[in-house]
């Protein structure tokens, strides 16, 4: 009766060539059905993307409790420095219009370009989807901004001595939803989201840690990550988040960047690479030397079968 879903013979075989993608849930194949694995990914993508905007727009957050006396939040309402949708092009577009350009001049590979543009994509999808279930779940618990009590104006006349907190509806203000959805930050998930998948693959193709002792390469893979850090830190400039929201949505980006790469490049080692070795092959080369018959599997080209042994020979992808 069980399993429902019978394993492959080779599945615990400790020798078995394919031990490194042998996966009872690997539906549908990689090596068999390659382009319906393909559509699946960019359907999941952009399910994210339209959950994350759902979530923004339509569910309404938890009932908020509050303090008229709490100083946190007597902040005065400004401008916003950088507003969503300069971030947003900021931290998502910019980074991927890079990508695309490095992709075009030092990098070209119909693979690794494909990977490149899903690991991106897939980071920012996974940084936006946590980012807006939080502002629904727990957003008005921890997610009002330092200027709330500014834009609300209370309504002093509905005080009462024997009452500490009280709800929006004491409010003499109209608030948006907006109002209610600072936990975590969007601006500092996104920027950390994008800019840190390009700081992970840059990483892999610049092989920095090889003893060159290039300076230029430090700066290259720090710069990005000190831009994130300014999108972040704005927010706070701005009083639009306190300093703990900009921490956890700097952290949901950073995760979402880590494991997105993970994904589309291989890694041997834990978790990522360290940058000198082999973390620059895209997956599908994972796939294609798995199987026995590479030249023919998947109509694959001479180019690619001469990536996939290079991909397995570290010395001949060394890179100063």
């Amino acid at each position: 009766m069980f399993p429902l879903f019978k394993l492959k013979k080779s599945y615990y075989h400790v020798n078995a060539k394919s031990r490194f993608i042998s996966s009872p849930l690997n539906v549908p194949s990689r090596t068999k059905r390659v382009w319906i694995g393909l559509i699946f990914d960019w359907l999941l993508i952009l399910a994210m993307f339209g959950i994350s905007q759902w979530f923004f727009l339509v569910p309404k957050p938890p009932v908020a409790y509050f303090r008229v006396d709490d100083e946190d939040y007597m902040r005065p309402e400004i401008p916003e420095i950088i507003s969503s949708g300069v971030a947003g092009f900021l931290s998502g577009g910019v980074p991927l219009i890079i990508l695309l350009i490095l992709q075009v001049l030092f990098f070209w590979n119909k693979w690794d370009l494909y990977h490149m543009v899903t690991g991106h994509a897939t980071s920012v999808a996974f940084s936006l989807v946590f980012t807006s279930l939080f502002w629904i779940t727990v957003g008005s618990h921890l997610g009002l901004r330092p200027y709330f009590l500014t834009k609300c104006q209370p309504d002093v006349h509905r005080l009462s001595p024997d009452i500490i907190y009280y709800t929006a509806d004491i409010c003499t203000q109209p608030l948006k939803k907006f109002d209610f959805q600072g936990f975590p930050s969007g601006h500092a998930s996104n920027a950390f989201a994008g800019w840190v998948f390009f700081v992970l693959y840059l990483n892999s193709k610049l092989k920095p840690w090889n003893g060159t002792a290039y300076v230029w390469k430090g700066l290259v893979l720090t710069l990005p990550l000190a831009l994130a850090t300014w999108v972040a830190l704005t927010r706070v400039r701005d009083f639009r988040h306190f300093p703990f929201q900009i921490i956890l949505g700097s952290l949901i980006g950073i995760a979402s960047a880590i494991l997105s790469y993970r994904l589309n490049f291989v890694v041997f080692g834990w978790f990522l690479g360290p940058g000198d070795g082999n973390d620059h092959i895209p997956a599908r080369y994972q796939y294609l030397a798995a199987k026995k018959d590479v030249p023919n599997a998947n109509g694959t080209g001479k180019r690619e079968v001469e990536e996939v042994t290079q991909a397995h020979n570290p010395a001949a992808t060394q890179m100063v």
